[in-house]
């Protein structure tokens, strides 16, 4: 199990990755403490629920690159971080295909969305007790 990941990533990723870790934890009931992060100083974001912690660092290595730290004792950060990923991007294609009149176009998004929704285990499957 990932108790840590990391890595450099524009900020303009950093607020996407932010806004849909927020919808995520938000949605699976966790807490959230926010601490700093104005004009591209160091943050810190504390998500509980229970006895699980998740905090998420973020601090600038340049002028457009942050590096982040998101970890936990007992959630597998990497996976979490996946799912995070893979949720948000669909939540930031859907509001697209009602746009759509390609009914074609509009069922190859569906199933992307689908698929990308389903890609990953949620967190509340991937906590310390799962195999």
């Amino acid at each position: 199990m990932a108790k840590l990941y990391e890595s450099a990533i524009s900020i303009a990723a950093l607020e996407m990755f932010k806004a849909a870790l927020l919808r995520y934890m938000a949605g699976l009931d966790f807490d959230h403490l926010s601490i700093g992060g104005r004009l591209g100083r160091r943050s810190a974001h504390e998500f509980k629920r229970g006895e699980e912690l998740v905090g998420l660092t973020s601090s600038p290595i340049g002028e457009s690159e942050v590096r982040i730290a998101l970890h936990s004792e007992t959630i597998d950060v990497e996976k979490l971080v996946l799912d995070v990923l893979t949720e948000g991007v669909a939540d930031f294609m859907e509001p697209f295909c009602n746009g759509v009149t390609d009914r074609n176009a509009e069922r190859v998004l569906d199933s992307l969305i689908v698929d990308l929704r389903d890609a990953f285990e949620k967190v509340s499957q991937i906590t310390d007790e799962s195999p």
